[in-house]
């Protein structure tokens, strides 16, 4: 039998800490050659939703854990646009499967090639990006830190503030975003997940002003922390490349990002036949032969203690989500899978629907 769940079903069984402990698991797996991530792939071309010019995105990343005996395939199938709001260039995903969005996650043995569960993508991938951020912040903010900043109220924001308040025992937590209603809202349904206490303020920089951890989780494609924060013992996170400029991070004193590896990036067509995207080829990310480039540090080396982090608690710190892993859906799905049959969550549906009995 093949298991079909939810997102809510995963948001009963799913936790930050469980994704925080398979995140961290899976890259020591890696360093160990247990498991492997197949590159990201983003195939593009224009298409038109209703009125509106976009892109077509099929996106797909993949990733096996021998140890775990398990492989992961993430799916998206998405129409983007590039809208500007409060003065900077978004990257939406339109709803455009009658108001809902098309994500899809499969879960493989390795011992029989076949699906043992399937489902929307949407509440792992927040989980797995929250908790590479968090494990940034783990290993990477002060132990005392007490009070953040989070800018963004989307669905990543959730992940953001959820890791970060698990792995520092965070008292409040000063959140905008340029909508009041949008900031509301988070603060409300956000309110039970986490013990800090949700203040929504009214501009980024009262959110900053004191804070020892500064976290974006934004679809902000123009650069959001800013110079002028960096403050002796602040941390800050970002969930791409970029909401951070050039500038900034060669100012943090110990920069981090997830993976340096090329395999690892994300190619994309940025040049279309009838829409031109605005993620060129020219940011700090791609300018590998300038002396940023030596300074920062991968995060799967600051776990395994083959490079070292904070050294003083002066220092400022910074840690930047990159790219996503296959091997983190891989992960986080199968400690879902386990829990989800121990718990008796979920439905099952024959297998042989998604198998088939001619060779292919």
């Amino acid at each position: 039998m093949t298991l079909v769940l939810s997102n809510e079903e995963i948001d009963q069984i799913l936790t930050m800490e469980m994704a925080l402990e398979c995140v961290e698991a899976c890259q020591h797996a890696v360093e160990a050659e247990e498991a492997i991530n197949s590159p990201r792939v983003d195939t593009l071309a224009p298409t038109k939703f209703g009125d509106t010019e976009g892109v077509y995105s099929l996106k797909s990343m993949s990733g096996l854990w021998s140890a775990a005996g398990m492989a992961a395939l993430r799916i998206n199938s998405d129409v983007l646009i590039w809208p500007e709001v409060a003065g900077n260039i978004r990257r939406d995903r339109l709803a455009s499967a009658d108001g809902r969005w098309n994500g899809l996650m499969l879960l493989f043995s390795m011992e029989t090639g076949a699906p043992v569960m399937i489902c929307p993508d949407g509440y792992i991938s927040r989980m797995r990006v929250g908790a590479a951020n968090g494990l940034g912040a783990r290993y990477l903010a002060r132990e005392d830190s007490e009070e953040m900043a989070l800018l963004g109220t989307g669905w990543q924001a959730g992940g953001q503030l959820m890791s970060h308040c698990a792995v520092r025992a965070i008292k409040e937590v000063r959140v905008f975003s340029p909508n009041p209603d949008n900031r509301e809202r988070f603060c409300h349904e956000m309110a039970n997940r986490v013990n800090a206490k949700l203040i929504p303020v009214e501009s980024a920089e009262e959110a900053v002003t004191n804070a020892d951890i500064v976290a974006t989780g934004t679809n902000s494609m123009d650069p959001v922390h800013r110079t002028d924060w960096l403050k002796p013992g602040v941390h800050f996170s970002a969930v791409k490349v970029q909401e951070v400029d050039e500038t900034f991070l060669d100012s943090v004193d110990r920069p981090f990002m997830f993976s340096k590896n090329p395999a690892t990036t994300r190619p994309q067509l940025y040049k279309l036949p009838t829409v031109e995207t605005p993620e060129g080829t020219d940011g700090w990310w791609f300018k590998r032969d300038e002396p940023l480039w030596d300074r920062i540090e991968e995060l799967p080396q600051l776990l395994s203690g083959a490079t070292q982090g904070r050294q003083n608690a002066e220092q400022t710190t910074a840690f930047v989500n990159n790219v996503g892993q296959g091997l983190q859906f891989t992960a986080v799905a199968h400690k879902v899978y386990q829990e989800a049959v121990t718990r008796g969550i979920g439905h099952e549906l024959p297998t042989e629907w998604f198998t088939q009995d001619v060779h292919p």
